[in-house]
């Protein structure tokens, strides 16, 4: 029994779903107040006008979304946690130690200093946000004014094919402090899948402490980055007190802080560690690749990604209105009956949660 890096988006989907709604809002938003008085002489004067109102609905969606994620990154750390120290005592049991039966137990001040570290990420989206609305909105107004200038399509012809667009994008523009860009629920889903990774190692670290191991062995991933292969396989101290070789052969690398500060462990990371007793326990191994599942997780990222941008153009069809509108429709019935009957043939299972764009 080992830690599994991919429970972590399990019990992140919660946040997920409120960043996905969210977005689905603000997008739904931005083509009401595009839908109305097409027609006027004067509209692009009167929807840039109309950027404070949009503001103030954006506003009302930032501190709707913001007020909800401290309890569900609460929910989510702590089942995290939990599940490090299930996991422990797995581990524990298979290496033939005696330990105390599992109970749940409240977080420790680490894990609670992971909830504020991600609140602390995810607070300064509360202005990127608001500024990607504006800007998203500012510029279909200037890019619908373009078009029509040329006299081939109507203001509602050419706002529906760049709200379609729009649909298939997301909300964009969130840069973490890499410089990376995300997409607003990507950007949200990282930061909390980041953060119950987190909580599951502390759980199996506690749990394991208090039984007086000090080492683990960190895990070999499939398709790791360059800055965690160093560790594959390598044995961790979690105090940093055992050093040197071990009377196995094996030798400690360096402590897990140390190891953190390396990168490994980094957001979106693969990798997890294992208790580690010399002469019992055996390395992780290195045949971890699995061409066949990978590309079979891969196919079905495709069309949960498919099914979610056509989910998210049918919430804006249903508000700007038109005749677009049942064709999307259409599209996502079948696309959805298809994705259903791919997961019979391949056995493969339905995490409704990844296509969802409301809160259930």
């Amino acid at each position: 029994m080992a830690i599994r890096p991919d429970d972590a988006t399990t019990l992140a989907k919660g946040l997920r779903e409120q960043f996905a709604e969210a977005e689905t809002l603000l997008l739904q938003k931005i083509a009401k107040a595009l839908s109305d008085g097409e027609d006027t002489p004067d509209w692009v004067e009167r929807k840039l006008r109309n950027i404070q109102a949009l503001r103030a609905q954006t506003d009302r969606i930032i501190a709707r979304l913001l007020a909800g994620l401290p309890g569900a990154l609460d929910e989510a750390v702590g089942l995290a946690y939990n599940r490090g120290i299930a996991t422990a005592g797995g581990e524990l049991t298979a290496a033939g130690l005696k330990h105390g039966a599992f109970a749940e137990v409240q977080p420790t001040g680490a894990v609670s200093a992971i909830v504020t570290e991600a609140m602390d990420r995810m607070r300064p989206m509360s202005f990127q946000i608001s500024r990607a609305a504006t800007d998203i909105y500012t510029q279909v107004v200037q890019q619908v004014a373009g078009q029509t200038a040329l006299g081939v399509v109507t203001r509602r012809e050419a706002a529906g094919m760049i709200l379609e667009r729009l649909g298939k994008a997301g909300v964009n523009g969130f840069r973490d402090a890499a410089g990376r860009n995300w997409n607003l629920v990507s950007y949200g889903e990282m930061a909390a899948r980041t953060s119950a990774a987190q909580a599951m190692l502390q759980g199996h670290t506690d749990r394991i402490q208090e039984l007086g191991v000090d080492t683990v062995i960190v895990s070999n991933a499939p398709e790791e980055c360059s800055i965690c292969r160093p560790f594959e396989g390598k044995v961790l101290s979690l105090s940093g007190r055992t050093t040197g070789r071990l009377r196995d052969g094996k030798t400690v690398v360096a402590s897990l802080a140390e190891a953190k500060g390396k990168g490994l462990y980094h957001p979106n990371c693969r990798h997890s560690h294992s208790i580690y007793l010399p002469g019992i326990t055996k390395g992780p191994g290195t045949d971890t690749a699995d061409p066949e599942g990978d590309a079979l997780r891969q196919q079905q990222r495709a069309y949960e990604r498919r099914i979610r941008e056509l989910k998210r153009q049918d919430a804006i069809a249903k508000e700007f209105g038109g005749n677009n509108a049942a064709q999307v429709r259409a599209k996502l019935r079948d696309k959805t009956s298809e994705f259903a009957a791919w997961r019979e043939e391949n056995d493969r299972k339905n995490l409704a949660y990844r296509t969802s764009l409301k809160v259930r």
